[in-house]
């Protein structure tokens, strides 16, 4: 069985710890090689392809988005009872700690592998040899796909751990009064993973080039925006699933019939062009 090693030089700055995430594969006979190098080719001109259809889906989800946010942040109420407060709160705080003190990457290499981790195991491959340290760290997984090489970049795993602790302790006792602490922490979570993200991918990530610059940065966009908006769906009373993929609908027939009709408009404004140009 091949061997997929997911692992992150070493290096002295923050900047160079977030290096790319290389995958390196035991190569087969020289045959076989040319057949998958075919394959890659096309499996990149598909992803091409994929990536322009899901451009439509990412406005129609950045739409959904905002409608949870001010479904939940500006609605009636004292502010310190609103979600939306202690989450931006949260988020600000980070940005300010990224931005005045330059903390170290230890703790996003952990969470970067440990999502390796997570998300290989949810696709049935093996792990072993993960390490991890204040200059990189590494994991072998069995097999690779792009939900497995992408998963740091859109999943904030303390974000989901906070989560999970919360509504562990619900099956305890009664939390809801530490709510607004729950989402301040996840606020605070989802800053720090946006912050480290941006950070590693300005370095040209060999991960994002294996699988197309225009569909890594589509999958990772949009998936960034469906984990948030679920995870506020999830924590909120006032919304419901069935709510927002309505919306979700709505708003994807919007793009759609403002793409239909910008097309039909671009040929009476070539014809308005080419009348000014003579």
């Amino acid at each position: 069985m091949p061997r997929f090693i997911i692992n992150r030089p070493a290096a002295r700055q923050r900047e160079t710890m977030l290096n790319a995430i290389t995958v390196q594969i035991l190569l087969p006979p020289l045959p076989t090689l040319h057949r998958l190098r075919g394959k890659n080719i096309e499996m990149k001109v598909f992803k091409f392809l994929l990536a322009i259809a899901l451009l439509l889906p990412c406005v129609a989800l950045t739409l959904t988005l905002y409608h949870v946010v001010a479904t939940l942040g500006f609605g009636q109420g004292p502010w310190l009872h609103r979600p939306a407060f202690w989450l931006g709160l949260g988020f600000g705080c980070w940005l300010a700690v990224f931005a005045l003190l330059s903390p170290s990457a230890r703790a996003y290499v952990i969470s970067h592998e440990l999502t390796h981790v997570f998300w290989a195991l949810l696709m049935g491959a093996k792990v072993s040899g993960l390490t991890t340290g204040a200059r990189g760290g590494q994991v072998m997984v069995s097999k690779e796909n792009w939900l497995i090489t992408l998963s740091p970049y859109f999943f904030p795993f303390y974000a989901m751990l906070g989560i999970a602790i919360y509504y562990g302790l619900s099956l305890l006792a009664d939390v809801r009064p530490f709510a607004p602490a729950l989402y301040y922490v996840l606020g605070f979570s989802w800053s720090f993973h946006l912050s480290f993200t941006w950070l590693a991918l300005r370095q040209n990530q060999s991960d994002v080039r294996r699988h197309g610059w225009l569909f890594s940065m589509a999958v990772i966009y949009g998936m960034n925006l469906l984990v948030v908006a679920l995870l506020m769906v999830l924590m909120s009373s006032r919304l419901t699933f069935a709510e927002c993929a309505e919306q979700f609908y709505n708003n994807c027939l919007l793009c759609w019939r403002w793409l239909d009709q910008t097309a039909r408009e671009l040929p009476a404004l070539w014809r308005w062009i080419a009348r000014r140009a003579n």
